[in-house]
């Protein structure tokens, strides 16, 4: 389970609004000091983004939570996201070479397989309707001796 801190900022019947921070690409490098995300974050702040989680405990509003997502699912999300539209990219674009295609077709061919992988993502993630499956749950209170600042 990859886990992170959150803060509840809203509550609604069986529905919790938290907001976590958003950690930068490693958040374990011995060079954060000197690293173009860290400077980034130090003069811009640190982004935050606001999650719906399933509330079963009864959450208030500015109680610290930990919330999280099984392994597994941000495995399969990022190889869906990421790696299916780049493989299609690449070999429209090398199809269209093989074919003996100018340079402009080879590159509105790989885009057009990059638009493929986009769209054959889309589906196999299930969509809009499929949101609940990648939705982070509700993993724990956090406990006063718990309180880490995500940095």
């Amino acid at each position: 389970m990859i886990e992170t801190p959150a803060t509840v900022v809203a509550v609604k019947p069986g529905v919790a609004w938290v907001e976590a921070v958003r950690q930068s690409a490693c958040g374990s490098c011995g060079s954060a000091g000197s690293c173009g995300t860290s400077v980034v974050a130090k003069l811009f702040g640190a982004p935050r983004r606001r999650l719906r989680i399933e509330d079963a405990q009864g959450l208030r509003v500015g109680e610290q939570v930990v919330i999280g997502i099984p392994d597994g699912t941000l495995v399969r999300a990022s190889f869906v996201a990421y790696l299916i539209p780049l493989v299609l990219l690449i070999a429209a674009a090398g199809l269209a070479t093989h074919l003996g295609a100018g340079e402009g077709s080879v590159a509105l061919i790989g885009i057009g397989g990059l638009g493929i992988g986009l769209w054959l993502s889309g589906r196999l993630t299930g969509g809009r309707s499929a949101r609940e499956r990648y939705r982070p749950v509700l993993v724990r209170r956090r406990a006063s001796a718990d309180v880490q600042m995500p940095f």
